[in-house]
């Protein structure tokens, strides 16, 4: 069963007596790194921090951290962009993850994050290369019925940008059992020397009693404004929506407006310059001996983008599934019809050396969906999508094979591969992930995840140990190798650099 409102999933009762102490905990850490590059040249530094973590009352904390170190942090997972807007890479580094809800606002609740006024990834990370984080210090929790997030970042200097101030506020007052109105400020430009803000507010009316019964019913609203020195335009955007997120009926209507100097420096927008109409409805049933079939899901979203400057449709999209069966042995299997609308007002160079011409293109997507129940020891899903693409067709194939033996060990090996013939040319994108985890026990995790992508013709490798003496008490062991593919293709590889990291971090509670 799926749980729309947690506050509805019910209430712990039992705990009493409980005591935090002085709620202070200071927990340093000591890293050593070795790097060597192509085997010509090699350095061994070592560094270390401390994060102090205080509980200022049970539902309000304080975290600070200086010299912040995310040597045990994963590696991105690998994509490949076939579209004009950027890709979109979740927060993994835990000072950031920890508490991450208190800085969530209206307009990145829907299924696609398309406007999130912080994301976080903009601090400490520059066009994909690490920007050392010398001091931060974050305030997160409630007080009374407030809920409160306040994070502050200085970074260092490096030979591509300065040390640099953030600031990010975010107030929520929280109204009736489920609604709030609330406020965001951000300050800083990670890319640039000018400055630059961003300020909204927004709100959420919801309620689970919906016109006296039994269901969840909300409208949502949001607006934000960024400043950015020397630029001086249509820098605002807002929307609202309504949602009725039930068991039953799932339905959803979003309308929202992106102005095209809309760039919130610490922020994240998928496209600017448009209005964005999005309107989705699921109905999901639950037969009584049909097939075996647990829940049936009937799902129908459209989506449509407007350009500002012209008034003219950029590009809409119709998702619809007649068929996606969940069934009573945990087993699925889905079947979807996509029409599509993409009309390109500037030469759109899709991979190296293809470009499509302006214009308008129509194209029928269709996709064929399996997955096997997690219960098993082997699991395997496929997706395939197929049929026109552009000026051609193209065919995207992943498969996924899962195996376990819980709760020690589980391997994963995973591939994507798009194939596309246009009429401008034809290429392929393959993306191959292998992942192989080891518990010894609850405390000593092995950790290994293998990649490889066309596009950068890279084959990375990261294996991670971790080691919880106590909680609180850990050690990491980190070591990446990466590999570079020959232009002649195959199996021809060349090593590009190699990274062996260790960390240890103890923690005093008082």
């Amino acid at each position: 069963m799926r749980f729309f409102q947690v506050s509805e999933a019910g209430e712990i009762y039992g705990f009493i007596d409980i005591e935090q102490g002085r709620g202070l905990d200071v927990r340093p850490y000591a890293s050593g790194n070795w790097i060597n590059n192509n085997r010509a040249n090699s350095k061994i530094d070592g560094d270390g921090g401390v994060d102090i973590f205080y509980n200022l009352t049970p539902s309000l904390k304080w975290t600070t951290t200086f010299n912040t170190d995310f040597a045990e942090t994963e590696v991105d997972d690998r994509q490949i962009n076939l579209t004009r807007f950027p890709l979109f890479f979740p927060e993994k580094r835990a000072f950031f993850l920890e508490n991450a809800g208190a800085f969530s606002f209206a307009s990145s609740s829907g299924r696609t994050p398309e406007i999130i006024p912080f994301f976080s990834r903009r601090i400490g990370l520059l066009s994909g290369l690490e920007v050392p984080m010398l001091a931060g210090t974050k305030l997160t929790g409630k007080v009374g019925r407030y809920d409160i997030g306040v994070l502050g970042v200085r970074t260092g200097e490096t030979d591509f940008t300065q040390a640099k101030n953030f600031f990010v506020g975010r107030l929520k007052r929280n109204l009736f059992r489920q609604s709030y109105i609330g406020g965001i400020f951000t300050e800083g430009n990670p890319a640039s020397l000018s400055s630059s803000r961003t300020y909204g507010v927004d709100t959420r009316l919801a309620t689970s009693r919906f016109l006296g019964k039994d269901r969840n019913f909300a409208v949502e609203a949001f607006m934000l404004k960024s400043s950015n020195e020397g630029v001086k335009g249509n820098d605002d955007s807002y929307g609202f929506g309504v949602i009725y997120p039930n068991d039953l009926w799932d339905a959803r209507i979003d309308w929202r407006q992106i102005g095209q100097d809309f760039k919130p420096a610490l922020g994240f927008v998928s496209r600017s310059g448009v209005r964005k109409l999005n309107i989705s409805i699921d109905f999901a049933p639950r037969p009584k001996n049909f097939l075996n079939v647990r829940q049936m899901f009937h799902g129908f979203r459209f989506t449509r983008f407007t350009r500002l400057d012209n008034g003219q449709v950029e590009s809409w999209r119709l998702f619809t599934a007649p068929i996606n069966y969940s069934l009573n042995s945990g087993d699925r299997y889905e079947f979807n019809y996509v029409p599509t609308f993409e009309r390109l007002f500037e030469p759109f160079e899709i991979a190296d050396g293809i470009v499509l011409p302006p214009g308008d293109y129509r194209f029928t997507r269709w996709r064929a969906e399996f997955g096997s129940a997690a219960k098993r020891r082997w699991k395997i899903d496929g997706t395939w999508w197929f049929g026109t693409f552009y000026s051609g067709r193209s065919d995207e194939i992943e498969t996924s094979f899962q195996y376990k033996v819980a709760p020690h060990f589980q391997l994963s090996f995973v591939a994507d591969q798009t194939f596309v013939r246009l009429k401008e040319g034809k290429f392929a994108a393959r993306i191959f992930s292998l992942r192989a985890n080891y518990s010894v026990s609850p405390f000593l995790t092995f950790f290994n995840l293998v990649q490889f992508d066309n596009e950068s013709r890279n084959l990375g490798w990261q294996s991670r140990i971790r080691w919880i003496i106590r909680p609180g008490n850990e050690i990491f062991l980190v070591f990446n190798q990466g590999w570079l593919q020959d232009e002649r293709g195959g199996f021809n590889f060349r090593s590009a650099n190699t990274r062996l990291a260790g960390k240890i971090q103890y923690t005093f509670r008082f």
